[in-house]
């Protein structure tokens, strides 16, 4: 391993190696942040309601996304003894090109654990007027996953009878963000259109029962925040009197949308919808127009989903972060769960489930590697020399956990 002196002194080697990922013309989200990071901890917004802990954290593993001061390897060529440096990455949930190769890979992995039937995406939203609480405390959003889960446990049950129970298996992803990048925490189910019987045989369905699933879900979710808070009076009474009125307006229930998927193989509907919900970051950088460093403001644009308007916004540069960095979920947090038969835990029908997945095609690539990533994203092979011969491993040096931040220098973009 390479010592810190030595580290030092391919510093400039390592910014050389990294040019086609550093553009100066490219707006970033990590580039945002690290011109105004510091600036933006001494915010009196900020100072006053403070930031939490994995706020920090997350960011600063961002911030080091790419770069030597997180750790790199070296390559040389065999032929013309080039060298070549890769940095490594955060795998940070907060960092957007971490985000993109994480929903790769949990695609390929999840698809492997699923059925090879049809599926349909199904969105539990929730009234605008509650998100509050969601926000006030966080751990309200485990709520919100239980009040799914038991819906569709209570939709199929009902559907065949009580000694004629079909199991599903559903994927939950929660977003917290809306198009607008407000608060809008909401639940993204992937649902097998069928179920596995008491005696290991999958039961497609034609129907479910949307009206059932609306109704049940937000009795489920308003009993179960009542519940939550009440050891709390004083909220307990406000979400009393606010539930009373969602049930008068809301006579269909809370709104469930569940369109059909299109693609006539069920597998690539799965990696598909796994790739665009699983792991998805916040907000695309491309949709940021303009950003000035030292006007300190970022536009950006979005589509309504409901009135599909095109909508442009421009804000001082600290909104937008900001606007980003309350989505950032609690540390251990899981944003996706599985449940049905689709459960990673133990059950009773993981076997049965087990032995339809060896025994179907699979057909899924092999998981993607960290240079088949950087050929597919920069259209460049890391490892290739100019010379033409491929470089070979050399050695590697990782931030010292005794040094502060484990920074070598400040990066200069």
């Amino acid at each position: 391993m390479i010592k810190d002196a030595d580290a030092k002194s391919i510093y400039k080697l390592a910014n050389k190696s990294f040019e086609h990922m550093k553009d100066p013309k490219k707006i970033t989200i990590q580039r945002i942040f690290f011109n105004h990071w510091n600036d933006f901890l001494k915010d009196q917004e900020v100072l006053r309601r403070g930031l939490r802990p994995i706020v920090r954290k997350e960011v600063e593993r961002m911030l080091r996304c790419g770069t030597i001061n997180n750790g790199f390897e070296i390559y040389e060529c065999p032929n013309c003894h080039k060298m070549h440096i890769i940095c490594y990455t955060c795998k940070s949930r907060f960092c957007n090109s971490c985000g993109m190769r994480y929903a790769k890979a949990r695609a390929i992995s999840i698809s492997k654990s699923t059925l090879d039937v049809d599926h349909r995406h199904v969105v539990f939203t929730i009234d605008e007027r509650l998100r509050f609480y969601f926000l006030k405390n966080r751990e309200l959003l485990n709520v919100l996953f239980d009040a799914v889960r038991d819906t569709i446990t209570y939709v199929f049950g009902n559907m065949y009878g009580k000694n004629n129970k079909i199991i599903p298996g559903y994927i939950l992803t929660l977003h917290t963000f809306g198009r607008a990048l407000n608060w809008n925490p909401h639940i993204h189910c992937l649902l097998t259109e069928g179920g596995m019987n008491d005696h290991g045989d999958y039961i497609k369905i034609r129907y479910i029962n949307y009206e059932s699933l609306r109704k049940s879900f937000m009795k489920q979710l308003l009993d179960r925040m009542k519940e939550f808070y009440n050891d709390d009076p004083k909220t307990l009474k406000e979400l009393k009197q606010l539930t009373n009125t969602i049930y008068k307006e809301k006579t269909n229930g809370f709104y469930v949308n569940a369109p059909a998927m299109k693609q006539k193989d069920g597998k690539n509907a799965v990696v598909n919808y796994i790739i665009r919900y699983t792991g998805r970051p916040v907000m695309a950088q491309s949709r940021i127009l303009e950003y000035d460093k030292s006007k300190c403001y970022v536009k950006y644009y979005y589509e309504d989903h409901r009135t599909d308007e095109y909508i442009e916004v421009e804000e001082h540069v600290f909104e937008f972060m900001k606007k980003l960095i309350i989505h950032i979920p609690e540390e251990q947090f899981k944003m996706i769960r599985y449940y049905g038969i689709y459960a990673t835990c133990n059950h009773k029908k993981k076997e049965k489930v087990k032995k339809k997945l060896e025994a179907q095609k699979n057909g899924v690539s092999k998981l993607l590697s960290y240079r088949r990533e950087l050929i597919d994203t920069f259209d460049t092979d890391p490892l290739l020399c100019s010379c033409g011969a491929y470089m070979e491993f050399i050695d590697f040096w990782v931030p010292s956990p005794f040094r502060k931040g484990g920074y070598l220098y400040e990066d200069s973009s």
